[in-house]
Formats: C-alpha cells, structure tokens, sequence
C-alpha cells in the first residue's frame, strides 16, 4: 500500500473514531426531557415522565459510598434502638444550636413503608382535582392518634414509626400532593415533589406524573425539595454553585412559598426524608425530625448521611413522629391528614 494511500485512511478513521467516542458518551445518558420539561429514568423499574434525583459520580476521585457516609455518621449519632436485624434505627444527634431525631429504613422485603390516614380516610380529588377526602368530610388526627388506631394495623406486621408528612388545605383536609397506597393511585399532584417506594425496593424523590406513579409501591407528597442530587437548596443562593441551589430547585407549586422560606431559614421544627443507595441495589430512606436548627443545616446532616435527595414536609406544629406508638417529642402538635409508617414482618 502506498504512503499515500496510508495516510488518506488515516485521515478518514481519526473523524470516524471521535464520532463513535461521542454516540457512546450519550447512549448512556441517564435522562432524556419530555414534552413537559421533566426526565425519563431507569432505576430497576422504568419512571416513565418523572425528574428524578440522581447524583453523579465524580470520575477520579475516590469517595465513600452512601452506605459509608451513613454509617459513620450513625456512628456519631445516639442510637435509641436497633430493630429487624439492624434494618430499621432510631437515633439522635445534637446539630447546631438544636437536635435531630432520625429513623432509618433499609428497604428490603422485611420492612413496608406505608401511608397511614386519619380515621383511615381515603384521599382523592374533586371535580376540580382539588385535594378531598372521598367521603367529602374532614379527617385529621394527631401521628400519635393514627399511630394506637386500629386502622394503622397491618396483618403480620408490627407498626415501630410513624412520621407526620405531607400538607393539607383548611377547607378540605387530605393530603395536597399525590398519594399512592399499596400499588393504588389515590391522587395525582405532578407539580409537587414525591417520595416514591417502587416494587423492587428503590426510594426515589423527584416530580411525578400520573404514568410514573404507576411505578410505585408506595408514594407520598410533600415539598418543597431541599436536597437534589446531593445540592443543598438555600435561599441565600441566586444562581447554583459551592454545592448549592436556590430554593425549591424543580419549581414546585407552592402558593404559600414565602411561608416555606421562613420557616426553612428559621430554627423552627423541620420534617424532612431523604434517600440513598445501599449496597445490595435496594434503598435507604431516612425520616428525620430537627428542633432547633436551620433548614440549611437539616440538609447538610442529611447530605452528611449519604442521603442524594431529600424531600421536606410540613413543619412548625406539625412536625411529630412516634416510636412504637409513642411520641419522640414533648408537646401538643397539631392534628394531620397522614403519616408515614414504617413497618417490619
């Protein structure tokens, strides 16, 4: 072959290789933007329309897993009680100026995260596709109420938490965001955040359609984000950087944002779950309850935990939790649509 001829293929293979070098980065490609603005994933099941928080790894660089960071940040931590072979715990920790009371749940077939309703209500929409209880009457009950009720039994399983999650309207008390029970969609609010429990043990938080709810196990609304792909949401920031969002980072629909904000940047009672990867492929979900400290400081402890995403909820008064039907905080809290529970066979 002549020189030439060499140096001609040569030209023509260089183009050739950079270009599949290309196809191949974005095959791989985690996400692609529907018509609505928001992702596609696949973790485990496809979450078909849904932004879905997924933090990317930092190539080079050896970090420790999510599991790790959990685990020696428990480490720190003043464990309450260890249950289900260490599946689910129940810990305490000074942070800041104030205190944060946590339970973690290692979703496996074991444990059952599932919502439980006030009078054990069935939540849905009106004609409008306002927030209602389908029976058309108001339901709220304290989490420590719900908690000791007879509807909050399971067959075969043992009810140790309950945390209050989620907001409601006063003119109709069920639960605002979407609310999916054992496989049953109730309600539909894609403009809010979502914590997600698929069929095969993944926890995911992010906005959801009605098609992506179809994906979970278990889903319940809440708001606004304040965790995304491992990036803190401040309200200090403007534009992102250092690790750090503006507040509320997917947009969500809050009408009563400013409320948020203050109470976020206030040392008031904060609900919040957060979620991250353990090592078998499942998930860990995290419900944490704080008194005394900033929301931006709630969100570093669970970002120091190994959690990705965190999802807040509603706070002030109704934050609580129980602990084997019995409240974690002194008080008298305000009366709920819901709660989230947590539990083991």
């Amino acid at each position: 072959m002549s020189l030439r001829r060499v140096q001609y293929l040569a030209l023509m293979l260089v183009p050739l290789a950079v270009l599949v070098m290309v196809v191949q980065a974005f095959s791989g490609s985690r996400a692609t933007l529907s018509r609505w603005g928001v992702a596609s994933t696949e973790q485990g099941s496809r979450v078909a329309d849904a932004l879905v928080g997924r933090a990317d790894a930092v190539v080079g660089i050896m970090q420790p897993t999510a599991h790790e960071q959990l685990e020696a940040f428990n480490r720190d931590s003043s464990l309450q009680e260890q249950v289900a072979e260490g599946r689910v715990e129940w810990y305490r920790r000074p942070v800041g100026g104030g205190e944060l009371a946590y339970i973690v749940v290692r979703l496996d077939e074991m444990v059952h995260l599932e919502l439980i309703t006030a009078d054990g209500a069935v939540p849905g929409s009106d004609e409008h596709g306002d927030t209602i209880w389908l029976d058309r009457q108001h339901h709220l009950a304290t989490v420590a109420t719900m908690a000791n009720a007879p509807y909050a039994q399971r067959e075969g399983l043992e009810l140790l938490a309950a945390m209050a999650f989620g907001f409601h309207g006063a003119a109709r008390t069920s639960n605002e965001g979407s609310v999916v029970i054992n496989g049953v969609i109730h309600r539909v609010n894609a403009g809010r955040g979502v914590l997600c429990v698929t069929y095969d043990q993944r926890a995911l938080i992010g906005l959801f359609d009605a098609k992506a709810l179809a994906t979970c196990w278990q889903a319940v609304g809440g708001g606004p984000v304040i965790l995304w792909e491992g990036k803190i949401a401040n309200p200090e920031r403007i534009e992102p950087g250092d690790g750090e969002l503006p507040f509320n980072p997917l947009n969500e629909d809050f009408v009563q944002l400013d409320w948020r904000i203050m109470i976020y940047q206030g040392t008031y009672p904060k609900t919040a779950v957060c979620v991250g990867d353990l090592p078998n492929g499942h998930s860990f979900v995290v419900l944490a309850n704080s008194r005394g400290i900033t929301g931006v400081e709630l969100a570093q402890a669970l970002r120091a935990m190994g959690c990705r995403d965190a999802l807040g909820g509603d706070d002030d008064t109704s934050t609580q939790a129980t602990w084997r039907g019995q409240p974690i905080w002194p008080g008298s809290p305000r009366a709920v649509p819901d709660a989230l529970g947590v539990y083991v066979r």
